[in-house]
């Protein structure tokens, strides 16, 4: 019996990683500096309401991009999808949602306010890359440990 799998074709993996890049250094670049002022200020002169519409859609576009980054890069079939490959990826879902999960009750016990809040944003994107990491890293080691066997 053939089961139904609801992984994209193997293309959107290289496609997602290169959607992911830009988007990662970007939201960084947001993150550390506030990145709005400095991205918009060269082109707008607008004062104030226009100026929290920019960071605004600034903020949003950034996020989708990471969003869709992540899920094209993690979502993606490998060149050769087998049964193992399918436990790693069942394994690395485990463990992602393990660690997510800790990180986010370390959060609540610890952060209050703002504080909480912020981290809740970056907290939607810890699962997918968590996941993305851990499955990459047992592909990487499973077919390392392979070309060792030859």
């Amino acid at each position: 019996m053939k089961s139904r799998s609801f992984l994209l074709p193997h293309i959107f993996g290289k496609i997602g990683l290169a959607i992911l890049v830009p988007f990662t250094l970007l939201g960084l670049f947001i993150m550390f500096t506030g990145g709005s002022d400095i991205a918009f200020g060269r082109f707008f002169s607008a004062t104030g309401n226009y100026r929290e519409i920019e960071s605004q859609i600034l903020n949003n576009i950034t996020i989708i991009g990471l969003i869709v980054g992540l899920i094209f890069a993690s979502c993606s079939r490998e060149k050769y999808e087998d049964e193992m490959i399918s436990a790693i990826r069942l394994d690395s879902l485990l463990i992602a949602l393990y660690i997510s999960s800790l990180l986010l009750i370390v959060a609540v016990l610890c952060l209050y306010g703002n504080n909480f809040y912020e981290f809740l944003i970056y907290h939607m994107f810890i699962l997918p890359l968590i996941f993305l990491i851990t499955f990459k890293v047992k592909l990487w080691r499973l077919n390392k440990g392979g070309e060792d066997e030859e």
